[in-house]
């Protein structure tokens, strides 16, 4: 059986959706997955991806780094070491220091030592099809570079879009249409079991589009409120997998503009001028100084919690994810989270269902 290298396009929470599309999809041969260590402020206040040099305890692969459940950011944290302990494909960095021709040399390193003959592009959401112009776009570079990467490294390339919509983005329709443009064929779809293997996954990770497509894999239907006020609804649709052409993706998408860059900062540069001067990095720079205004829930919290659960379900919201729960009672730093997750999973077990805090049995 051929075997495969898995790309998370958009960093950590796409991992974990490659490993559920390795296990629906076992003739991928998916033998290692590679991810960005991206965290958003909530866990990693330094902005943008980290780099080799960040980690204490990697384990070099000829070329390409191993990240082990002992290992540890320097300064700060990441959810990779963690996360590689909690699926079965060793877990490598997606080192981006030296951009697009940077990415592409670890991914040949990884087909080598792991022997594989093709790389699996996995995006969840469907921001990795954007052109730049669409309003909602917010978050396109990690994606944009993983693809502009694999293509250039020369290895067969297979692109994959899970989950239409999920990540708040681009719409279900606007990633509908690009797929119809593109030629896309649906691939699978996630069941129950596919899921079930990574549920324990929720109770820390932070992922919301990622989680959202876990929960739609299990079953779960209905408008969930995600990070800033937005609603996200889970359909049947939303646990369908596409497969498209990475090429024509390429060619078509802001991944163009990517191809030789030398370094991120590069390469946030060439994407920035692209989109008329707009960068996600921006918003993380900003938001780099919002530990100090964590707050440590207490019981009080569960009060406001309520009755925000109340509005909400008056006007058609059938769960939040526990990211916007953190997000609305300012438990933004990873001990503040953590204390909020024990409390609602103590005092309100009938609504902490990770990822979703569900609001129909709120008292």
């Amino acid at each position: 059986m051929p075997a495969a290298i898995a790309i998370a396009a958009g960093g950590g929470g796409d991992a974990v959706s490659a490993a559920m599309l390795a296990a629906a999809m076992p003739e991928l041969g998916v033998v290692a997955i590679m991810s960005y260590s991206w965290d958003r402020f909530m866990i990693d206040p330094a902005p943008g991806p980290r780099v080799r040099a960040d980690f204490d305890g990697l384990i070099d692969r000829g070329g390409v780094a191993e990240i082990p459940g002992t290992a540890a950011l320097l300064i700060g944290q990441s959810t990779l070491p963690r996360l590689a302990d909690s699926i079965r494909q060793p877990l490598l960095l997606l080192d981006a220091a030296e951009g697009a021709a940077g990415l592409a040399e670890q991914m040949c390193c990884a087909a080598a030592v792991f022997d594989a003959s093709e790389l699996i592009v996995i995006d969840v959401g469907g921001d990795i099809l954007g052109e730049g112009h669409e309003p909602g776009l917010r978050t396109p570079l990690a994606d944009s570079l993983s693809l502009a990467a694999a293509v250039q490294s020369g290895i067969p390339v297979r692109a994959f879009v899970a989950g239409p919509g999920l990540d708040g983005e681009l719409s279900p329709a606007e990633v509908h249409s690009r797929l119809d443009r593109l030629e896309a064929r649906q691939a699978a779809v996630l069941r129950p079991r596919d899921a079930l293997p990574f549920n324990s996954i929720w109770s820390w990770h932070p992922s919301e589009a990622n989680a959202l497509l876990s929960a739609a894999a299990a079953g779960w239907r209905g408008t969930v409120q995600t990070q800033r006020n937005s609603a996200v609804t889970l359909t049947d649709n939303a646990a369908n997998i596409y497969e498209v052409s990475a090429r024509r993706l390429v060619d078509s998408s802001l991944a163009s503009v990517l191809l030789g860059a030398t370094s991120f900062e590069q390469a946030e540069r060439l994407l920035r001028d692209r989109r008329n001067g707009r960068s996600e990095l921006d918003i993380e720079r900003t938001r780099s100084g919002d530990r100090a205004q964590a707050r440590t829930p207490s019981l009080e919290t569960l009060d406001f919690v309520d009755e925000y659960v109340i509005h909400a379900a008056a006007e058609g919201i059938n769960a939040l994810t526990i990211r916007r729960v953190a997000e609305l009672v300012s438990a933004t730093d990873p001990a503040a989270t953590e204390a909020l997750r024990e409390l609602l999973a103590h005092h309100r077990p009938d609504n902490f269902r990770p990822p979703l805090y569900t609001v129909d049995s709120a008292s």
